[in-house]
């Protein structure tokens, strides 16, 4: 009984712990949206420069670091099945 009740117990840990992850990786979705949004608006003569490439890699940045929290994500739903 006791066992059980700790195994519960961890399974809201988790299950608290997934929904912290789940609004991190929302706040970098936003993010990485706003950045987009602000790259393609850069004026023509800025598509080629240094702030463009900059502003790229940021991005891609940004969706590595999603890709591994969505990674997170599915390792911790598995855990609390």
């Amino acid at each position: 009984l006791i066992e059980n009740d700790m195994n519960k117990d961890k399974r809201k840990r988790l299950k608290d712990l997934h929904e912290q992850v789940d609004i991190i990786r929302t706040e970098l979705e936003e993010i990485r949206d706003e950045e987009q949004e602000s790259r393609d608006n850069l004026p023509d003569n800025l598509q080629e420069s240094a702030r463009a490439e900059r502003m790229d890699e940021i991005i891609q940045s940004i969706e590595e670091s999603m890709d591994y929290l969505e990674e997170a994500l599915n390792g911790i739903q598995e855990a609390t099945e």
